[in-house]
């Protein structure tokens, strides 16, 4: 096994245990996704390692939610929602539902299915494709 691979699955298995312990103490947790250069196995040794966690009931306010999810590894970018702001950002075609749905790496539970008119409107013309915008992180405030 590579150099390169060995590393991605430390990097894997950081972000597991994280989602483990979360999911310990946090029983809401629906799923963490593994996304970004990590998933993607493009990252270098400065990536983070971004990790969309899906959580039945999260604070509205950003200072609560970074909160809930403490303490982070060094290094760990959470990107929390809730189910009800998946499905909002996949029908925008968020970047990041788009490669979590793709290439993401599931570390726990098991994202929320797309219902199947989604699915197929996902696919097709380069219209479709990925649109820019806010990534979403902990730190941005959730859709309205």
């Amino acid at each position: 096994m590579g150099r390169r691979r060995v590393e991605r699955d430390e990097r894997l298995a950081q972000a597991r245990r994280w989602a483990h312990e979360l999911g310990g103490r946090m029983p809401e947790l629906v799923a963490a996704v593994v996304v970004g250069s990590v998933a993607r196995g493009d990252f270098n040794r400065w990536s983070d390692l971004d990790v969309l966690v899906v959580v039945e009931s999260l604070p509205d306010r950003w200072l609560a939610r970074c909160e809930a999810l403490a303490p982070l590894p060094p290094g760990l970018q959470p990107i929390a929602w809730t189910p009800d702001e998946l499905t909002a950002r996949r029908r925008r075609r968020d970047p990041i539902t788009v490669e979590a749905d793709t290439v993401g790496v599931t570390v726990w539970g098991s994202l929320p299915e797309r219902p199947r008119a989604e699915r197929e409107l996902s696919v097709g013309t380069e219209e479709d494709g990925p649109r820019s915008g806010s990534s979403g992180a902990v730190g941005a405030e959730p859709p309205g």
